[in-house]
Parts: C-alpha cells; sequence; structure tokens
C-alpha cells in the first residue's frame, strides 16, 4: 500500500465466484475452489479511480493450490456468464502469490506461516 495524503496506490484480493466440480492438477480430483480477482488500483480519499495488472486466480480448497487462469476467462465469470473452468484452464502459478489456503480450515493466510492462525494447524 502506498499512500500519500488524500491519494494513494494499493493491492486488493476481490472473491469473485465459489466453483464446484474443480479439477485440481495438485490434488488429481474433483473438488471447489474459489475465483480470486487480484489487481493494483488508484485511490483519492479511498475511492477507487482506476485499476491496472488485473489477474485471476483459482484456488483449491482441497489442497490450497494456487492456478492462475486467463484474463478473458476470468471476465467471462466475473460478468455472470455461465463458463466452467476445467482442468485445462489452470496454469501454474509461478508468481511469488502472497496467500495459500489453510487445508483444515480453509481459511487464507500469509504464504511465510508455518502455523495456521485461525485454526492453529500446521501448514
Amino acid at each position: 500500500m502506498f499512500f500519500i495524503g488524500i491519494f494513494g496506490m494499493e493491492n486488493k484480493d476481490k472473491k469473485i465466484k465459489e466453483l464446484t466440480n474443480l479439477g485440481c492438477k495438485k490434488c488429481n480430483g474433483t473438488t471447489t475452489g474459489e475465483l480470486i480477482k487480484n489487481y493494483n488500483y488508484f485511490h483519492v480519499f479511498f475511492i477507487p479511480i482506476f485499476k491496472w495488472d488485473e489477474k485471476y486466480y483459482v484456488t483449491c480448497n482441497q489442497c490450497g493450490s494456487l492456478f492462475l487462469i486467463s484474463k478473458e476467462k476470468g471476465k467471462s465469470i466475473e460478468h455472470g456468464e455461465n463458463i466452467e473452468v476445467t482442468y485445462w484452464d489452470l496454469q501454474e502459478n509461478h508468481e511469488n502469490y502472497h496467500y495459500r489456503v489453510c487445508g483444515n480450515c480453509g481459511n487464507r493466510i500469509e504464504a511465510n506461516y508455518k502455523y495456521c492462525p485461525h485454526c492453529g494447524e500446521k501448514i
């Protein structure tokens, strides 16, 4: 987060949709997941003015893996089109994404945590 006086820049995650029948590449099974939009934005008095660097991620609720999907498919789902995310849409995430999902309770946690702060389970 970058903030000077009345304006600033910030990074945000927004949960778009809960996905069912997700074919996870790590679990090799059908599970549920979440579609998450990540973007940077410029704001004035905490009112967003414009966004850039939009990316769409899918998190597996079973193993906590994070996959990148195409921007076009992510936007289509965000706009309410009934499109399913398939096994082939999931791309390995080679970026340093700063969140993981606890396999025990399903809450998002920082990537460097060794224990979940919500349930105490070892990651």
